[in-house]
C-alpha cells in the first residue's frame, strides 16, 4: 500500500546538536528517504512511503526539541489507472472538507496538501486519492514491510 511522497516539515535546526539529533532521527525512521536539511528556513524535505506512519516520526522530533511540528506539506505523485475522466473539483472539495487537510492543489500529476501531522491524516489524504480514480506512484523505500512496526 505504500506509495512515494515527498514531506516538508518544520524543524528547529538553531544548533549543530538539533541538526545531528534531527539526522538521527530520520536516518532511523524506516520509510524516508533523501533527507535534506534546510537550517536557515527551519524545515527538513525528504521522500517518505506514503501513507505511512508519520505519528512516530514527529514524536521523535518533539521529544529532541525539534518540534512542534503543526502542519506538514505532502505533494504524491499519481497517476490515473482508470483512463476515465477525473472529478478535480470534487476531489478536492472532498480533500478539503477535512479539518486535517488544507490548500489542497491537483496539477494533473501531483497531489499537493498541507495536513496534521498525522497517520490518520495522511491516511485521509490516500484514501481520497484512490476514490477519485488516482493512484499514487509506487516507488519503495528500504523500508519494506517495516513500513507500519514502529
Amino acid at each position: 500500500m505504500a506509495a512515494s511522497a515527498s514531506i516538508t516539515i518544520p524543524v528547529s535546526l538553531a544548533t549543530e546538536r538539533q541538526a545531528y539529533e534531527a539526522r538521527l532521527i530520520f536516518g532511523r525512521t524506516p520509510g524516508t528517504s533523501a533527507v535534506s536539511l534546510d537550517a536557515a528556513a527551519g524545515k527538513a524535505t525528504f521522500g517518505f512511503e506514503f501513507p505511512g506512519n508519520i505519528d512516530r516520526l514527529v514524536e521523535r522530533l518533539a521529544h529532541k526539541g525539534l518540534g512542534p511540528v503543526s502542519a506538514v506539506a505532502v505533494d504524491v505523485p499519481v497517476r490515473n489507472l482508470t483512463g476515465l475522466d477525473v472529478d478535480t473539483a470534487e476531489m478536492l472539495a472532498h480533500l478539503d472538507a477535512s479539518p486535517l487537510v488544507a490548500n489542497a492543489a491537483y496539477d494533473g500529476a501531483t497531489v499537493s496538501v498541507t495536513v496534521a501531522p498525522t497517520t490518520s491524516a495522511m491516511r485521509y489524504v490516500y484514501e481520497e486519492i484512490i476514490l477519485a480514480g488516482l493512484m499514487p506512484v509506487d516507488m519503495p523505500t528500504v523500508a519494506g514491510p517495516q513500513e507500519f512496526v514502529l
